[in-house]
């Protein structure tokens, strides 16, 4: 550690430019890296991402068609047949396609809009919504159609000036309806489970809003008991779609077509269409590429100047040599050495990455799929995981091989005459 501090203040530019540059090479890393993890680390209401399986949009084909097929969401008849008999996950529930921005107030008070995720009552058994007053709606509310709803903290301080609001009344829509409980803030972020207000969608009529009896505007998320059930969910999914697609041939020739849903939160993350099966493998892959390029790009620029550096060390380097130290010791003290400085800078530059979504996280995230009428909130819940940390220790690691590995390398095997005359041929 003295070695390296003394070495740091003997050439402060050149050590200034070298960590403002793996940090800057960190930073640009993380970024990517966070707008990936943001979209498949848990956190709540979504604490069970890696239990999930999701089913976003259904397909029909026609039997006697030319090849002729719909593409939509799920009906709640095809929710009810498909997904709700299922035996092995652990809980299955059933929500519009996004969120609807609905006008909200009470009796002769200023009216506020809100995007309004419409539900099933088992929605808050899958996601963990924090209630700080109330409870959901029950099944009992849901089977009955009853005008109930669920509203975050600042829904209710909007409406009724406090959080204690369970059992009063507001007008959605010109709708009358009554406060079941009142939970905590929701993350746009939480593109599933977001929302500023829940209700039941048998309220407002939403699971009659089907064609083909099959496809409608509803989707589903499937919470397993483990990731290791997810392929006997889907095995469970095929046998029932399978006994369903009979009948669908037969009484109306036409089936349906899944195309291996339901998806993993990884993958369910970069399906955009209906009728197309996201490649996991190949987004994979251009990820790896763009990872690639980040850490590459700046590992060339930094191995020159580690190359200057260990010029002025050549005399040195070939003292230890001559006193004994193997190839081995001489490469593997260089590189601890480089090593230390390219934490400090991975920990600047993951400093800045923090900081950066934190105070740009709507001009950052503002990219991702969202019908939200509200820009997406950050917090450090989302942004600080292992995992997070574990990538940017990881690239320091990679970065700090790729920049001091070679000079290192040849410093070691430079000539002990030459060196201990300051040549470098």
């Amino acid at each position: 550690m003295k070695q390296i501090i003394y070495e740091l203040k003997s050439q402060p530019v050149v050590s200034g430019v070298s960590i403002i540059g793996t940090a800057l090479a960190i930073f640009l890393i993380m970024v990517v890296v966070m707008l990936q993890q943001v979209k498949v680390v848990p956190f709540a209401p979504e604490s069970a991402r890696d239990r999930m399986l999701h089913w976003r949009g259904m397909s029909i084909h026609y039997v006697d068609g030319d090849n002729n097929e719909s593409n939509a969401y799920l009906s709640y008849g095809a929710f009810e047949s498909l997904l709700l008999p299922l035996k092995i996950p652990e809980n299955v529930t059933a929500y519009s396609a996004g969120t609807e921005a609905m006008s909200a107030n009470t009796p002769n008070e200023r009216m506020y809009q809100f995007d309004v995720q419409q539900t099933d009552h088992r929605f808050f058994d899958v996601f963990n919504l924090h209630f700080i007053n109330g409870a959901p709606y029950t099944e009992a509310d849901f089977e009955s159609g009853l005008p109930k709803a669920v509203i975050t903290r600042s829904v209710a301080r909007d409406l009724f000036g406090t959080t204690d609001a369970a059992g009063r009344e507001f007008l959605l829509n010109t709708a009358p309806y009554t406060v079941a409980g009142v939970v905590d803030e929701v993350s746009t972020l939480a593109d599933h489970a977001y929302g500023q207000i829940w209700i039941p969608f048998t309220s407002t009529g939403l699971q009659e809003n089907t064609w083909n009896s099959e496809l409608g505007m509803l989707n589903a998320t499937i919470l397993a008991r483990s990731a290791s059930d997810f392929d006997a969910i889907r095995d469970e999914i095929s046998r029932v779609g399978e006994a369903l697609n009979s009948q669908l041939r037969e009484s109306k020739r036409m089936e349906i077509i899944w195309r291996n849903r339901p998806y993993t939160q990884e993958k369910d993350a970069v399906a955009h269409w209906v009728n197309m099966e996201p490649d996991l493998e190949k987004n994979r892959k251009d990820r790896m590429i763009v990872f690639l390029i980040l850490l590459i790009v700046p590992a060339i620029n930094l191995s020159a100047m580690t190359q200057s550096r260990m010029r002025r060390r050549m005399e040195e380097i070939a003292v230890r040599r001559a006193y004994g130290a193997s190839t081995w010791r001489i490469i593997s003290s260089l590189l601890g050495e480089n090593l230390v400085t390219t934490l400090i800078a991975g920990a600047v530059g993951l400093a800045l990455c923090i900081v950066f979504a934190l105070l740009c996280g709507p001009m950052l995230f503002s990219t991702m799929m969202t019908t939200s009428t509200i820009a997406p909130k950050v917090g450090m819940d989302v942004l600080l995981h292992w995992s997070t940390f574990a990538w940017a220790i990881g690239f320091c690691f990679v970065i700090n091989l790729l920049c001091s590995g070679l000079p290192a390398w040849r410093a070691s095997r430079q000539s002990i005459v030459n060196s201990l005359f300051g040549s470098t041929h």
